[in-house]
């Protein structure tokens, strides 16, 4: 059912809601539009012009069932101060109202937005994602990026951190991020941790010549955030990684615009599963993963196959597209593959999603028993028995660090 709306997605937010009510689904559509808008006329006499012309609207009903489907809303972009809070007015609009509150329903789930071309021009976006990233690391295009996560995550001294990530680098890998749990404790500090890191890759990669790009978590306070980024460039930290939802989205928005910090930021989203674990309620991981690229992150968690995680294929698939989707002066993202990779699983997920990713193994590698450098290596390994169509099995044959982890 397809309405006329006066407003159009030129002019509008167009998003997307997943509805079930025991309602009228079109009238449960139409409340949410007012509602979320201008609410209903309380002046004198008949609505005004403007009231009219900032009004929501119906822009599409989809229903699939008695009292369930998919609704699309019309949110016109007059209401929003675009130029100074584009950011935080579109998610205050699409999450931070009633929507998710009404009694009307019983279930409700943003599944998607769009907004005009001309309308992603007050966004930051990335700066370099997957073409500039491998262009820091002078690696071809089509050569897949293999990193890892320091494990274990906390409970570690700067130079024990210092040392697990000289023997990753020795061993090949091109990406080396804290983990979130990594929060700058007094026996690990965050100026210290990024110096020793920094200069054990940097004799790491005059010994093997390849670059390996150092993101540490600098998560804090929005009034923190910069200051922690600046202690992580000047110890020569090539990358940072914050938690949005931790440091909040306009701290990853405003590393992004700062043009002193000309290094990637990984948005490491951990808790996007609060908002959108329950079936058929809250936020649509691909929702998240399209806010942290607007506002700026060129890495982003998709999830991968063979997961301790919860999420699905086609979950992961969607998260992947949004990260890559064309969008009118913005960057593409890069989705970063992690949450129990190992050289086992490796191959099914690279014929899943491909090599324009980040591939992260954290215990798959600093578990190996042939240490650091062999699970490096095996991890190359298994890439590369994907990439010749070789089982991983027949590969380890005469490959002795895969086979050491196939075992495991």
């Amino acid at each position: 059912m397809v309405m006329t709306p006066i407003h159009s997605p030129e002019d509008s937010i167009l998003a997307h809601y997943y509805i079930e009510t025991k309602q009228s689904l079109a009238q449960v559509a139409k409340t949410i539009a007012e509602l979320e808008t201008t609410g209903k006329w309380l002046g004198k006499g008949e609505p005004s012009e403007l009231f009219l012309e900032s009004k929501g609207e119906v822009y599409d009903v989809q229903e699939t069932a008695p009292g369930k489907g998919v609704i699309s809303i019309l949110f016109p972009l007059s209401n929003l101060d675009l130029e100074r809070a584009a950011f935080a007015s579109v998610w205050l609009l699409l999450i931070g109202g009633a929507t998710f509150a009404l009694v009307d329903y019983e279930k409700s789930r943003l599944l998607d937005f769009s907004l005009p071309g001309w309308a992603y021009r007050h966004f930051p976006g990335p700066k370099f994602g997957i073409r500039g990233t491998r262009k820091l690391l002078g690696m071809q295009e089509g050569e897949l990026i293999v990193g890892t996560i320091v494990k274990p995550t906390s409970g570690l001294t700067p130079e024990q951190v210092a040392e697990m990530c000289y023997d990753a680098a020795m061993g090949g890998v091109r990406f080396i991020k804290d983990d979130e749990k990594m929060m700058n404790p007094a026996y690990c500090p965050l100026a210290k941790r990024v110096k020793l890191v920094a200069e054990g890759l940097k004799r790491a990669e005059d010994a093997t010549g390849q670059k390996v790009l150092y993101a540490p978590h600098i998560t804090a306070g929005p009034e923190r955030i910069k200051e922690n980024a600046y202690i992580a460039l000047e110890n020569g930290a090539t990358a940072l990684m914050l938690n949005f939802f931790a440091a909040g989205f306009g701290s990853l928005e405003m590393l992004a615009r700062d043009p002193n910090i000309n290094v990637p930021l990984y948005a490491h989203c951990g808790g996007r599963e609060a908002l959108g674990r329950a079936e058929g309620q809250g936020v649509a991981p691909n929702v998240i993963a399209k806010f942290a690229r607007l506002a700026g992150g060129d890495y982003f968690r998709s999830g991968i196959l063979g997961s301790y995680l919860v999420g699905t294929r086609e979950e992961y698939m969607l998260i992947n597209e949004t990260l890559r989707a064309e969008i009118p002066g913005i960057v593409d993202a890069v989705p970063v593959l992690s949450g129990g990779l190992n050289p086992r699983n490796l191959g099914e997920n690279l014929a899943a999603f491909g090599t324009e990713i980040i591939v992260l193994a954290g215990t798959g590698i600093f578990s190996h028993p042939m240490g650091t450098r062999g699970g490096v290596e095996a991890m190359k390994q298994a890439a590369e028995a994907h990439r010749l169509g070789i089982s991983p099995a027949e590969y380890a044959r005469t490959h002795p660090e895969l086979a050491a982890a196939l075992s495991l």
